[in-house]
């Protein structure tokens, strides 16, 4: 499955009624029942059951940011989610990061003529967003050397410098919060055998 947003049509940022519409029109539309003598039924009937499956993704990673209070606060201590007063590109990427589109995010920064710290901020956040931690690094001490007293540019910058690891990390067991403890449960088995034998 594709990007959840372009499955239902609606853009990232959209409003739980503007997610819950597009959602039941397209179910609507696509439900095996509706679709009985369609010639192009088993067609209709994957078209289903992604729409089910990108309704599903949206509403999680809602829940999610509610829950930690979005992407920034969470991981970097930001609060740009809580940002309103944005331009409007720049209010583009806070949405595409707040949905973990990365890339849609890096796009349109791309395409801006402005690079200021908040713009060197956002394309930090973006590249660590797709594992391209160095680059954010780089990306993220500019956004310092241009406005030193930011605390939130300062602690994104530290976060990366010492904590990249612990990001990538993050990303690939978000959502299992178990993984990192059986790994050390291993290291410690591990451990306990390297003592036994050199204690033998």
């Amino acid at each position: 499955m594709g990007n959840p947003y372009d499955v239902l049509g609606i853009r990232p940022g959209a409003t739980d009624e503007e997610i819950k519409k597009a959602y039941r029109a397209l179910s609507r539309k696509y439900h095996p029942d509706a679709n009985i003598n369609n010639p192009n039924r088993e067609q209709a009937e994957e078209r289903f059951k992604e729409i089910q499956q990108a309704y599903n993704q949206i509403m999680q990673e809602k829940q999610q940011q509610s829950s930690f209070g979005g992407y920034g606060s969470s991981r970097y201590g930001s609060s740009y989610g809580r940002r309103t007063q944005e331009e409007p590109e720049m209010q583009a990427v806070v949405n595409f990061l707040a949905n973990r589109c990365y890339q849609e995010a890096l796009n349109v920064l791309n395409g801006m003529q402005e690079h200021n710290a908040r713009w060197y901020y956002y394309c930090a956040i973006a590249h660590a967003g797709l594992g391209n931690n160095m680059t954010a690094c780089e990306y993220a001490e500019q956004a310092v050397s241009l406005e030193p007293s930011n605390l939130e540019y300062r602690q994104l910058m530290q976060q990366l410098n010492f904590g990249g690891a612990w990001y990538s990390s993050m990303g690939q067991s978000y959502g299992r919060p178990y993984e990192n403890f059986g790994r050390f449960c291993m290291s410690m088995v591990l451990m306990n055998m390297c003592c036994t034998c050199c204690c033998v």
